[in-house]
């Protein structure tokens, strides 16, 4: 654990010793810097965790990744019907064609599973027209169903004669999906007066002692702060092809271009999620099977059925919801209703517990606490009863999993071979240096210096389907 301490600006505040000047030496120490500021949950989590994406990125500010879904697409209905035959009859289907989920999925000697259960076997699968395909089956065991828009026909393996040829054989293969996302670049400086010179903040950790000014330190909690709050909440400025209907006014606007006016920017976390999994729960009436319920959607796509941990961000409602969903749950399975918190006897007599995680359908839900949901300065609805809809309440599961050795959830930064710009902090001396006052150089005239610091970096959620958010409403 660091020590962090306020001091004077003396004998022992050399260029050896500066915090700025270690950093441009050992990047590394950046990471550790940002654990000192433990309002900062999800950079402080991946940070700490070593959580950073491996993917190098030299020259462009977008970065993809792939996540290969299921081997095999279903067949989708692409136009009702109702077909009413005996085992042996044949009959047809109209699936869809061109959408992703569509009858060229479908190979003859396919074995298929209705909605209904019954089962039939793929005859033909003609030429696609237009966006839709006519297939025929034929039933294996009696078909009586009505069929709608929209339903799944999935395939559940296939059937030959003996002495079949190779060319009867159909063939399937799913491409995994490509994400993509950009860099954000953030900056921020100050102006360190004279006057400022003499307050400055040291900060000992294993073994090593540095300092940089106490002005320097609010400026880089602030970036910090900002910085989170951008993970949490950022928005692409630009998207794989066109995506001038984002932008009113701008025409033509095409993916890895600059939108007219926007800096390039990222998706960040909430961005990435939205459009995966999305619940609501009764503000201040959160129940176990709200959870029960939204973590077995969850685990149906993650890597595995169980042994998934989700951490789950939440701001102060979100923790008291959780709190007395777990309360009720304890007291349900007391004997005759009574209430089973752990206790402790004596002469000060202590009660309650507290709720931090919950196993259910072999997987795991952690309880992380969210400062960014509770800022007043952020939200005009945080409500101080904390009984009432508010970004408060808001519990954001992140499957926290790693496959093959690679975090679901990572930072990304540009640069490769030892050069990174995740946190990068310099100094422009003017007619005040901060290392040598009576130094007959400078940048320029002005009777203060500047620090300035910068991230370029971003977020990549591999696995947006294993994530979800559960809003209070």
């Amino acid at each position: 654990m660091a020590k962090i301490y306020t001091g004077t600006y003396g004998k022992d505040t050399t260029d050896e010793t500066a915090l700025v000047t270690n950093l441009l030496k050992y990047p590394e120490i950046g990471k550790k810097i940002i654990s000192q500021y433990p309002r900062f949950s999800l950079t402080y989590l991946l940070e700490a965790a070593g959580r950073n994406a491996a993917e190098k990125i030299i020259g462009d500010y977008a970065f993809e990744w792939k996540m290969q879904g299921r081997y095999r697409k279903p067949a989708v209905i692409h136009t009702g019907s109702t077909p009413n035959v005996a085992a042996g009859v044949t009959f047809t289907i109209t699936a869809k064609h061109g959408s992703g989920d569509h009858g060229d999925n479908l190979n003859v000697n396919d074995v298929v599973r209705m909605p209904s259960g019954n089962t039939a076997i793929v005859v033909s699968v003609p030429t696609a027209s237009g966006t839709s395909n006519v297939v025929t089956l034929r039933a294996i065991d009696a078909i009586n169903e009505t069929l709608t828009a929209g339903d799944v026909i999935g395939c559940i393996g296939s059937a030959f004669n003996q002495g079949s040829l190779g060319s009867e054989v159909g063939q399937n293969y799913a491409y995994p999906d490509t994400y993509k996302n950009w860099l954000t670049l953030s900056r921020k400086k100050c102006k360190i007066m004279g006057s400022d010179l003499t307050d400055v903040t040291w900060i000992e950790s294993n073994g090593h002692r540095l300092w940089y000014f106490t002005k320097e330190q609010q400026m880089t909690d602030q970036f910090m702060y900002e910085l989170e709050l951008q993970r949490w909440y950022g928005k692409k400025s630009s998207t794989m092809g066109d995506n001038s209907a984002d932008f009113p006014g701008d025409t033509g606007i095409k993916g890895g271009e600059f939108v007219a006016g926007v800096p390039m920017m990222g998706d960040g976390l909430l961005a990435q999620i939205d459009g995966s999994n999305q619940a609501t729960y009764t503000a201040g009436a959160l129940t176990e099977e709200d959870i029960v319920n939204f973590i077995g959607t969850l685990s149906k796509n993650a890597l595995n059925a169980e042994g998934n941990v989700f951490t789950v961000f939440t701001g102060t409602q979100g923790r008291i919801d959780f709190h007395r969903a777990m309360k009720d749950l304890l007291v349900s399975q007391g004997a005759g209703g009574a209430s089973t918190f752990a206790g402790k006897g004596g002469n000060d007599v202590t009660l309650g517990a507290n709720f931090s995680e919950y196993n259910v359908l072999g997987n795991k839900m952690v309880l992380a606490y969210c400062p960014v949901f509770d800022d007043p300065n952020l939200h005009n609805s945080i409500s101080s009863t904390f009984d009432s809809s508010n970004e408060s309440g808001k519990m954001v599961f992140v499957d926290m999993g790693m496959q093959n050795g690679v975090s679901n959830v990572e930072l990304i930064a540009k640069g490769a071979e030892g050069f990174n710009r995740s946190f990068v902090k310099k100094y422009v001396p003017g007619m005040v240096n901060p290392y040598d006052y009576n130094s007959m150089m400078a940048a320029n005239g002005d009777d203060f210096f500047e620090c300035q610091i910068l991230s370029e970096s971003g977020l990549i959620l591999r696995n947006p389907l294993s994530c979800g958010i559960l809003s209070n409403a």
